[in-house]
């Protein structure tokens, strides 16, 4: 697990796990989607680098309104570059076929984190993982990263500006 400190005026922690050969991730989708447990599942085939996660969260609670329901549905939409909901939904969070998961939790002050971890039927992982699990290509071509662009600037600085900026340039 990563524990990355957000924004000092949200008095709040990330925590970040990664699952491998996750077993009842229909359940786990389902349960997230009825409000059982307040977490996020994310797809680690699109998140390059665990900052990624940082950045969107720390939008999401900072952000003076919400485009989404729930602060982490917000997040998976922060993940993506584009402004439709369900489209970013869709790429960012993870669907029935997903093996391998990112759970994305938040914890307020001194609070407890989601108790999710008990119900998923897999293995945690080290975060370090994710490099073999990140699709480069499918990365790229989600943040519409063009080899020209990778000459110049690294890939998760692309990433970073890119969620950072969104709310202000159409892709």
């Amino acid at each position: 697990m990563v524990t990355a400190k957000l924004d000092p005026i949200v008095k709040s922690d990330l925590n970040i796990r990664l699952f491998r050969n996750v077993e009842n991730v229909a359940e786990l989708r389902k349960q997230i989607m009825t409000g059982q447990w307040q977490c996020c599942l994310v797809n680690p085939k699109f998140i390059l680098d665990p900052f990624q996660l940082v950045i969107a969260a720390n939008k999401a609670l900072t952000s003076e309104s919400r485009t989404t329901k729930t602060i982490f549905t917000e997040i998976l939409f922060n993940l993506s570059i584009s402004k439709n909901i369900t489209k970013s939904l869709q790429q960012f969070g993870i669907n029935d076929d997903c093996k391998d998961l990112l759970v994305v939790t938040i914890v307020e002050g001194n609070g407890e984190s989601c108790g999710v971890f008990s119900d998923i039927i897999g293995e945690e992982v080290d975060l370090e993982m994710l490099e073999q699990i990140s699709d480069l290509t499918a990365i790229k071509k989600a943040y519409k990263i063009g080899s020209n662009e990778e000459k110049s600037t690294t890939i998760l600085d692309s990433i970073i500006s890119r969620i950072a900026t969104k709310d202000f340039i159409s892709h």
